[in-house]
């Protein structure tokens, strides 16, 4: 059975599409608060924040709906609440305000992270879950490689901050338009409120807090950089981060392409282990060799643990459920996710204000390297993975 079906294709544009919008907004909205709103890192770091606190407010509701209402219709939620967040953006005059438009810019991207992992495990044959959700979380990082590029050739060119909000908006409409012809990919039961069998819905799924809890340390590292490194780049002599960022991306884009079968081959610790060592290593040379050389050589080493972490750990998580509760198991592991980029950015960014952007960047590599020691070292916490314990359909 193949795994790039038109509807899988259909997926991966829609997705694709979308995260090149979130890869604009990557860069222009600390620019924003800092330029515009004449905000200090800690506020900025506050405000980048907030889209994944409401994020993490909305993931456990969103896993359930997904479950019983379908994929399709929480991609069309995330596609127009994005859209929507999007247009506040050029109102957002004041700090409270651009509060406000992240927060509706969190919850859209909180639909829509969960239903398309979802589907992209509902599509995947038997034995290519990891390779399914390799190529579909690959989309994200085609848009931050594409995405800042736009934003700051759009700042570049002479262009306002509501120019990029306009236009940004105009993206993610795109990804509305293309949801739209995505057929549902839920069992008939979880796509239909009618047919669903009555039983109370739970929040959180007992399979996904493990891996969400490695997650959460691993991806702190990637929270901290994208949050600051528009504003550190400027402090080595850059005018912009579309280098790093376009490194970045291509490098992850690349592993992901060539690496897509490892997840299913060599299995979550190993390879999540390894990443975690790799990205911990990366954001320590950025750390204590603050220059370009520095930047992109810690950069290529932290993107090659960024391109494993996730892919890993997820197909782990749905394949130990039936596909019923694909939703929910994704919208519990995914909380730690919006956990990672709600506290990083606050508290590294605390520690950049006090002791500087190098700073930041080494305690950011300490927490993904106790993500991996975790992982690979705690015997008790990882016979949560086994099958027997992460199966709890209860």
């Amino acid at each position: 059975m193949r795994l790039l079906t038109p509807t899988f294709v259909a997926l991966g544009v829609a997705t694709l599409v979308f995260y090149v919008a979130g890869g604009i907004v990557i860069v222009a909205a600390p620019l924003f608060g800092e330029q515009s709103l004449g905000l200090t890192k800690a506020p900025v770091g506050f405000a980048i924040a907030i889209f994944s606190i409401a994020a993490l407010a909305m993931r456990p509701v969103v896993g359930g709906v997904t479950d019983r209402f379908g994929r399709r219709r929480a991609l069309l939620v995330g596609a127009a609440l994005t859209v929507v967040g999007l247009l506040a953006h050029v109102v957002a005059v004041s700090f409270p305000l651009f509060i406000l438009a992240r927060c509706i810019l969190g919850a859209g991207e909180a639909f829509w992270l969960v239903a398309a992992l979802a589907a992209a495990a509902d599509l995947a044959p038997d034995g290519r879950r990891g390779e399914s959700l390799s190529f579909l979380s690959l989309t994200l990082y085609i848009g931050l490689a594409v995405g800042p590029w736009l934003g700051e050739a759009i700042l570049a060119g002479g262009g306002s901050f509501a120019t990029v909000w306009l236009l940004t908006a105009g993206v993610a409409t795109i990804s509305l338009v293309v949801a739209w012809f995505v057929p549902e990919t839920a069992p008939p039961h979880a796509s239909r409120a009618s047919d669903a069998p009555r039983i109370r819905p739970r929040l959180l799924h007992p399979a996904g807090i493990f891996p969400g809890i490695v997650i959460l340390l691993g991806l702190s590292g990637m929270a901290y950089y994208l949050t600051f490194l528009a504003s550190y780049v400027r402090t080595i002599g850059l005018d912009g981060a579309s280098l790093p960022l376009a490194e970045y991306g291509l490098i992850v884009v690349v592993l992901r392409i060539v690496g897509a079968r490892l997840p299913d081959r060599i299995g979550a610790v190993a390879l999540s282990g390894s990443a975690l060592a790799a990205s911990a290593v990366g954001l320590g040379i950025i750390a204590l060799v603050p220059n370009l050389s520095g930047l992109l050589i810690g950069t290529a080493l932290f993107a090659f643990g960024v391109a494993f972490i996730m892919p890993a750990l997820l197909s782990l998580t749905v394949s130990r459920v039936p596909p019923e509760e694909r939703g929910t198991v994704v919208g519990t592991a995914t909380i730690f996710i919006d956990l990672s980029f709600g506290i990083a950015p606050v508290a590294i960014g605390a520690v950049a204000d006090a002791g500087g952007y190098s700073l930041g960047f080494f305690v950011a590599g300490l927490v993904s390297a106790l993500g991996g020691v975790l992982l690979v070292g705690g015997a008790p916490l990882r016979r949560l993975l086994r099958p027997r314990a992460a199966t709890l359909g209860g």
